[in-house]
């Protein structure tokens, strides 16, 4: 894996108001640490957060949802160990074939 030394930014498929979506990860100086910046193509406002806060955020709307799909699993009668490789398969980013 790449180590993150310098800004890389990505222009998304999302859009808002019509304008692409700008991704950034960059390293946070001498700190052992990585930011997010967002911003809108065309714009200057950038809305910044460090990558700690995200992971953060993520487990804990994954936790949640795992929560809800145990929950569902046992009102259906589903053993959570078959109701897990759904969730999990879910979960997962998709692979992308390539279009030839």
């Amino acid at each position: 894996m790449t180590k993150l030394t310098k800004p890389v930014s990505r222009v998304t498929a999302k859009t808002y108001n019509r304008r692409p979506v700008v991704v950034t990860l960059a390293p946070a100086g001498a700190q052992d640490e990585a930011l997010i910046a967002l911003r809108l193509l065309g714009k200057r406002t950038t809305y910044l957060v460090a990558l700690s806060d995200v992971y953060r955020m993520a487990a804990l709307w994954h936790g949640q949802k795992e929560a809800a799909a145990k929950k569902a699993a046992r009102k259906n009668g589903i053993p959570w160990k078959r109701a897990k490789k759904q969730f999990d398969k879910s979960n997962a980013i998709p692979e992308i074939v390539p279009v030839i």
